[in-house]
């Protein structure tokens, strides 16, 4: 439900005085009684001023701890038993002299007085500390509320913090799900029957739906809408109990905006995620389209060339160019099939996949992609010192693919000869690839440490970024170090 026309309450409603009490009515007995029998011990000791001292000084105890109605009924009594038994005449509430009159009027006066001061500063003292409470609970509630990263946290949170203001059991729950509950504090799945129906039409009618009466048949819990947009939620709790009721209320229904508000946070986060999916997706799209533009072009013109001049000049060509056209052609088909390759394993990548594992040797994986780099590019010197190392659980093509990869960069980009190494530290396999030139640039090597797996704008054919998508996949990584690019995996019993 919006929350429109939403006007902020106070947070601090007016301080309600306490009304009398059993307990507070018996202390206020036991202190006018024990002021009785001080003065009624030491009257003969005692000047006439000291017997009302006595009894104010139980006054303002009674007031001071339980409250202004109590002080100002321990006034009134203390005003009935001075007249009874230490005024003339004793035992009864008549007043022979007129300075007794006088006497007992200013103590009336002073005791009421008293007592209403002391009983309204043990009241205020007591709403402050309730509100102290409430608003440190609202402050760790907001916090918290806050810190959650998903939908079932925050409600989690925000019901924790209800049943600390409610003091007892608390609730949330929606429509759809009635009878069950979203989250509980204490733990709760279900509601009951009459407590269901309350939830249900607080949530239909979208305004709070009070506990039944003590005593009377219907939902033991109060339950308040939660102002939100989409599919109402609904707060429900224990029947708030104390002299903090209004206090422990509004807080109840600050929380409930709190609520809103963090449900609105995660909302905009998960569009904001979505739009951030999707401009991701606009530049894989982009990079897929600079990289058919650029890998596929150049080969695709190369074999069409060749093969229209063998087409229209075969007869007029010698051998020796024909065959030049040939290997051409076979060349650069070789380069086709290649990133075409890449394309097909790059968007399988960029998928949820799952691999083909089997236990397999990651020297004979170097080895066989080394024999194929070496076929398109002789020319190039390569160094290896393969140390002897555990199996690992990898899908083969994949991990074969990622080291061809990383081995034509470097022959094709890199200067010779080109070294390859392997080697264990812990249950690490490391396989290093590197040439004798500079390396890839600072951006490169930061966005091989990055989450994205496609490449940047600026970064020129796939073959790198398959190489760190097929690393991420099998639980290892692709990074730059000591001047070569290092394939990490992790070390595998051997079977």
């Amino acid at each position: 439900m919006a929350a429109e026309g939403h006007k902020t309450r106070p947070l601090a409603p007016p301080v309600l005085l306490r009304g009398p009490t059993l307990s507070g009515g018996l202390i206020a007995g036991v202190l006018v009684g024990l002021a009785a029998l001080v003065v009624w011990w030491l009257q003969a000791l005692l000047p006439d001023t000291t017997p009302p001292l006595i009894f104010l000084i139980a006054v303002l105890v009674s007031a001071a701890r339980s409250g202004f109605w109590t002080g100002l009924a321990t006034a009134a009594a203390a005003f009935l038993v001075m007249n009874f038994l230490f005024t003339e005449p004793v035992f009864t509430l008549h007043v022979a002299q007129p300075h007794d009159i006088v006497t007992l009027a200013v103590f009336l006066a002073v005791a009421g007085l008293v007592g209403s001061l002391a009983g309204r500063l043990r009241d205020r003292a007591e709403a402050a500390r309730a509100q102290a409470e409430t608003l440190a609970v609202l402050a760790g509630a907001a916090a918290q509320l806050a810190e959650a990263d998903s939908r079932a946290d925050l409600l989690a949170r925000a019901v924790r913090a209800l049943a600390d203001l409610a003091q007892g059991q608390a609730v949330l729950v929606d429509l759809p799900h009635l009878p069950h509950v979203l989250a509980a504090h204490p733990p709760l799945t279900e509601l009951s029957a009459a407590d269901a129906q309350g939830a249900e039409r607080c949530l239909r009618s979208g305004r709070a739906q009070p506990a039944a009466a003590e005593g009377w048949p219907g939902a033991s819990q109060d339950y308040l809408i939660v102002p939100q947009g989409g599919a109402a939620l609904a707060f429900g709790h224990a029947r708030l109990m104390g002299h903090d009721t209004a206090q422990r209320a509004i807080a109840i229904a600050t929380l409930a905006e709190q609520v809103a508000l963090a449900l609105r946070r995660l909302e905009a986060s998960t569009q904001e995620a979505l739009a951030r999916q999707e401009a991701e997706r606009e530049a894989t799209r982009a990079a897929l389209l600079t990289s058919l533009s650029h890998d596929l072009r150049t080969p695709l013109a190369t074999i069409l060339g060749a093969a229209t001049t063998l087409n229209e000049l075969h007869d007029g060509l010698p051998p020796a160019a024909r065959t030049d056209l040939l290997a051409a052609i076979a060349e650069e088909a070789d380069r086709l099939n290649s990133h075409v390759t890449n394309l097909l394993q790059m968007t399988r990548l960029s998928r949820e996949i799952v691999l083909r594992r089997d236990w397999v040797d990651l020297n004979d994986i170097a080895s066989a992609a080394l024999t194929r780099a070496r076929r398109a590019h002789p020319a190039v010197p390569c160094l290896t010192n393969l140390a002897d190392l555990p199996m690992v659980r990898a899908e083969a093509g994949l991990l074969e693919q990622a080291v061809f990869n990383l081995i034509e960069n470097a022959m094709k980009h890199g200067l010779p000869p080109v070294r390859m190494t392997s080697r264990q530290s812990g249950q690490t396999l490391t396989l290093t690839i590197g040439d004798a030139g500079p390396g890839p640039s600072a951006q490169v090597r930061d966005w091989l440490k990055a989450a994205p797996m496609w490449p940047m704008p600026e970064q020129r054919g796939l073959g790198l970024a398959v190489a760190k998508g097929i690393a991420r996949v099998h639980d290892g990584q692709l990074h730059w170090a000591e001047g070569a690019f290092c394939l990490s995996l992790p070390a595998g019993e051997r079977p």
